[in-house]
């Protein structure tokens, strides 16, 4: 790619800066909850087609998933968008909040997209930019089950980006991880009056979970099990029909995560066995850890370096000291981020279908809490706008190398084919099962019994 149009490119954003601030402003107003996103998504689509895209498709099963396209033939670059946010997480403390800046984040994919695209037409390149709108990062369920669908299928590259505390490539791994609903079915009784009738669901969710916590001693220290009791029981003195836990399992990879998961299930049937009730297992997400790749993580460093970290300016760091957060904000570029992290994410399983690469930007002060009210609070700054903003100009560079040097696209693919070799992706959960809303995790007419 030659400088000028790269100039070009990075000069496309001031004529965009003003409608991404203000989408970013918006998708922070209405912060809807994992697979309600109705109104995100909506915006989203209504500015991408303003901009010529085209809805290319829509999911039955995944609420709020979306593909739009700009551009003819081959090469297709992805970018990967998520708008959803956090429970708990809005100013008061209480109300939903974009606690992990996915205003900022679905707003600078899709500007980055337009951004690309503008310039493959103005400078007749063929080839196509496709924005994947993907909903309920936060429960690690909509490119899971939009991978299953096979929305991924034909990409040359993809790119994802992350707001943050710091701006950097991330070459690295996360964990591998199952997203599973342990439901049990009893018998109801008066507690008091004849207990003696009654099949507690309830002592069978405290079982299990009593059972998976002896289990940590005898698994590999690198595994992290969670859960939640997501129903108990409604009185005291009624014995619980109904119970049902939800529980995330994680690993080094997915055979890893598939044997521990094996063992939860045995603590699941003990329980039910013990306590004389019904178990029911439902996968609600299977997630991978993230492959790699070396050359689109020296390509996006490459563009981060050309655009620069954002620039702060005094009445940033004074407004973030005013929320108590006094370490500052960071207004560098990083090393690239490599090695294995304990966290897992749904674009991980993309890294198996498509070569990703992906970059971080500081958006919020350093020493900010992760998944927090004051994440929510930041990203409606100033300061979380010059980070966005180095995202979009940072993506859409990088997907214009993409679209411009065969050889970059030779080494990504080659890496990935290395990487994934001998294998088949399995996208675990089954074929035609809805994606699950969080409030109502289980869709009982798909799920496995055992």
């Amino acid at each position: 790619m030659d400088d000028a149009m790269r100039k070009k490119l990075l000069a496309s954003y001031r004529g965009l800066r003003v409608e991404a601030e203000a989408t970013a402003l918006r998708l922070g107003e209405l912060a809807e909850l994992p697979m309600r996103e109705v109104q995100s998504a909506a915006l989203l689509r209504e500015v991408l087609c303003a901009h010529g895209f085209r809805i290319e498709r829509e999911f039955e099963l995944i609420p709020n998933a979306f593909i739009a396209a700009a551009g003819r033939g081959r090469p297709v670059v992805g970018i990967l968008a998520e708008y959803d946010a956090l429970p708990d997480c809005g100013v008061d403390g209480r109300s939903p909040g974009h606690g992990c800046g996915h205003n900022l984040l679905g707003t600078a994919s899709t500007f980055a997209a337009i951004a690309l695209a503008r310039v493959l037409e103005a400078n007749s390149i063929r080839g196509t930019v496709k924005l994947f709108g993907c909903p309920a990062e936060e429960t690690l369920v909509g490119k899971v089950y939009m991978a299953r669908d096979g929305a991924f299928g034909g990409l040359d590259a993809c790119l994802a980006w992350h707001p943050s505390t710091a701006t950097n490539v991330d070459n690295g791994s996360g964990a591998a991880m199952d997203s599973i609903a342990y439901e049990f079915f009893g018998k109801t009784a008066h507690a008091a009056a004849d207990p003696h009738n009654g099949r507690s669901a309830l002592d069978a969710v405290e079982i299990m979970n009593v059972a998976v916590n002896f289990l940590r001693e005898h698994i590999p220290s690198n595994v992290r099990i969670h859960y939640a009791i997501m129903d108990g029981g409604k009185a005291p003195n009624v014995v619980p029909p109904y119970a049902r836990s939800w529980y995330y399992i994680r690993g080094r990879d997915r055979e890893q995560v598939k044997e521990i998961s094996e063992r939860v299930d045995n603590c699941a049937r003990g329980a039910a066995l013990a306590t004389d009730t019904e178990m029911r297992r439902s996968m609600l997400a299977a997630c991978y850890d993230r492959l790699p790749n070396e050359a689109l993580s020296q390509a996006l460093d490459r563009s981060l370096h050309a655009v620069g970290a954002p620039r702060f300016s005094a009445a940033d760091r004074a407004t973030a000291a005013e929320l108590g957060l006094k370490n500052g904000l960071s207004g560098e570029v990083g090393a690239i981020r490599t090695g294995r992290g304990t966290a897992s994410s749904d674009e991980a399983n993309v890294s198996w279908l498509a070569p990703l690469g992906r970059l971080n930007t500081a958006c919020w002060a350093k020493g900010t809490p992760g998944h927090h009210l004051l994440v929510h609070r930041q990203a409606q700054l100033p300061a979380a706008m010059k980070g966005m903003a180095v995202a979009i100009k940072t993506l859409s560079l990088t997907g214009l190398d993409l679209m411009t040097d065969p050889d970059l696209r030779r080494r990504a693919k080659s890496e990935f084919r290395k990487l994934t070799k001998g294998t088949c992706y399995d996208p675990v959960i089954p074929i035609g099962q809805p994606a699950p809303i969080q409030d109502r995790l289980v869709h009982r007419s798909t799920t496995d019994e055992s």
